[in-house]
């Protein structure tokens, strides 16, 4: 089916073929993009866009049968969904667009909207189901947005949504067009190994420029990394060492927010080389073997470890592309259909390959376990809040990753302290629920004490998942709380344990060193009449009723 999709693909847009249309060379096309094509092409007369064969304007002729196929095609895939699958499973969201996340300020500060944030993952079903989210990372003003623009249109088309003009701003220029962080405000749903993903596209400002401001730097590729699971970085013609040094300021960043937030550093990275020249070939295959060449040159260099262990990577591809031609290069828009042709037939692979495998590329935390965009939201907006509250130095890559740490110190402390309130609280109850008579001799010591322990194991596995850092901090944060709740628990249970006996000795069932009857479970095995006689010696004839009676009860009823 998916060989059969690409068969029905306008090589203009790269989508699905809407209103198609055939001209002299045979090639089709869908009527809009044709026209739209052929009118910024006026000063090169009418041109087939894809073997460059004149053509007549008045020769566009509309193609029934493969309109009756592409419906034939696309059918199937809307029947599996169901009506109003591409909102997956929650209300109907407003059509897609842009939505700004992150802002800046002219001094560089950075502002979170939350109620974007949420609106994007936590409404519409997204809350509950895992994500996946793409984002491009690489110097400013290098087509991060028209190619994503690329993988928009694509993954609408997957989708079945209508593909309307639109998408992120992408024009011509030396001026940015992106500031701060945005993200596709609508999911696109995608069934993946057996479940439903929600797809986000993110479009960051050159978050990975040397040039500006070294903290609004970090800042920027902080919140790209937290809302990226699939990333791909964009360079220019080829890997130097400026593109290295950028990979290693995104790698260390990466770092710094995967132990803070549990989450792993890198999940997919994909090194995409645009405007190609070294080599006549393009594509996936020659893009590795240029991978294989950047590692070697790397390990002899023995000089960044933290890049040669990214592009070492299982999860780590390389992409070759040619460059797009002087018709898109001059082009306001940035079309797809300004591009030459062998970009084109490179760019159309790439976008596909992609929007084919992000269904299993969903953000997950350090144990592979998937998040939902509910989890996702909470660890950004936790970030988010700590950076503006307490204005942590970013200034350096050193400064970000003592940052870091004063963080997850801080929250590890606010965890531990938390749960030992929680743990007391409990045992404050506890101590209340038993301090009459009746309540206390119903509960034995021993059974207080498997209480306390599951409480305790309880709340260390809660403060476990709430921890951040690595391993051996979380471990050591732990370990110093369950040394205070046993230490809670160690003072309680000597007390509960007197008074359980001090109630006893006043009901007179306190005999031996032990204690004869407890409510619940009956007097102990091998006590009898004889015994009761024997305290009743010892307590006189009242005793002797009173005694008769509570056992009586304790035992039969």
């Amino acid at each position: 089916m998916q060989r059969l999709r690409e068969d029905v693909t306008c090589s203009i847009c790269l989508d699905i073929l809407d209103d198609p249309v055939s001209i002299e060379c045979g090639h089709n096309f869908c009527r809009g993009c044709l026209a739209a094509h052929w009118h910024r092409a006026s000063a090169r007369g009418s041109q087939c866009p894809e073997c460059r064969a004149p053509c007549s304007r008045d020769r566009m002729t509309p193609d029934t049968r493969l309109r009756a196929l592409v419906e034939k095609i696309t059918e199937p895939l809307r029947e599996e969904q169901g009506p109003g699958a591409q909102q997956g499973p929650g209300v109907q969201l407003e059509p897609g667009r842009p939505v700004q996340l992150v802002r800046l300020d002219k001094e560089g500060g950075l502002t979170l909207d939350e109620e974007a944030l949420s609106r994007c993952l936590e409404k519409g079903g997204v809350g509950d189901a895992p994500v996946c989210l793409v984002s491009i990372i690489g110097e400013q003003r290098r087509g991060k947005s028209f190619l994503m623009n690329c993988l928009l249109r694509r993954l609408r088309s997957l989708n079945q949504q209508n593909v309307a003009p639109g998408g992120f701003e992408c024009r011509a220029g030396t001026a940015t067009v992106t500031k701060g962080v945005w993200i596709w405000g609508q999911p696109l749903w995608i069934q993946a190994q057996g479940r439903k993903v929600a797809v986000f596209l993110v479009d960051t400002e050159g978050s990975l420029d040397l040039q500006r401001c070294m903290e609004t730097s970090i800042k920027l590729s902080v919140f790209s990394i937290l809302l990226s699971s699939y990333w791909i970085f964009n360079i220019s013609s080829t890997f130097t060492r400026t593109e290295a040094d950028y990979l290693e300021m995104f790698i260390h960043v990466a770092k710094e927010v995967g132990e803070t937030c549990n989450l792993p550093p890198i999940q997919r990275l994909d090194l995409l080389v645009r405007d190609w020249q070294l080599s006549g070939a393009y594509g996936a295959d020659e893009g590795q073997e240029y991978l294989r060449t950047i590692t070697r040159d790397l390990e002899a260099s023995a000089e960044q470890p933290l890049v040669l262990g990214a592009l070492r990577a299982s999860g780590t591809r390389c992409y070759l592309l040619p460059h797009p031609g002087t018709g898109f290069t001059k082009s306001r828009a940035g079309m797809p259909g300004d591009v030459d042709e062998d970009f084109r037939q490179y760019l159309r692979d790439y976008v596909t390959a992609v929007a084919g495998s992000v269904g299993t590329h969903v953000r997950t935390d350090r144990a592979r376990r998937a998040l939902t965009g509910a989890q996702l939201a909470t660890r950004i907006k936790d970030v988010s809040r700590y950076l503006k509250i307490k204005h942590y130095n970013f200034s350096s890559p050193v400064k970000m990753a003592k940052t870091f740490a004063a963080m997850r110190q801080q929250k590890n402390s606010k965890a531990v302290e938390a749960t030992r309130r929680e743990f007391e609280q409990f045992v404050q109850e506890l101590d209340r629920g038993h301090q009459s008579m009746s309540r206390c001799l119903r509960v034995k010591p021993a059974e207080i004490q498997r209480q306390l322990e599951g409480k305790q194991q309880e709340l260390l596995k809660q403060c476990q998942g709430q921890l951040w850092g690595k391993d051996p901090q979380k471990e050591a944060a732990l370990k110093e709380l369950e040394q205070g709740l046993a230490k809670q628990t160690a003072q309680f249970l000597p007390e509960y344990g007197q008074r359980f006996k001090d109630k006893a000795v006043q009901l007179g069932l306190y005999v031996g060193g032990s204690v004869l009857a407890v409510m619940g479970a009956g007097v102990v095995a091998g006590i009898g009449t004889s015994v009761v006689q024997q305290v009743a010696v010892k307590v006189g004839a009242g005793g002797l009723v009173l005694i008769r009676s509570m056992v009586g009860r304790w035992v039969w009823a």
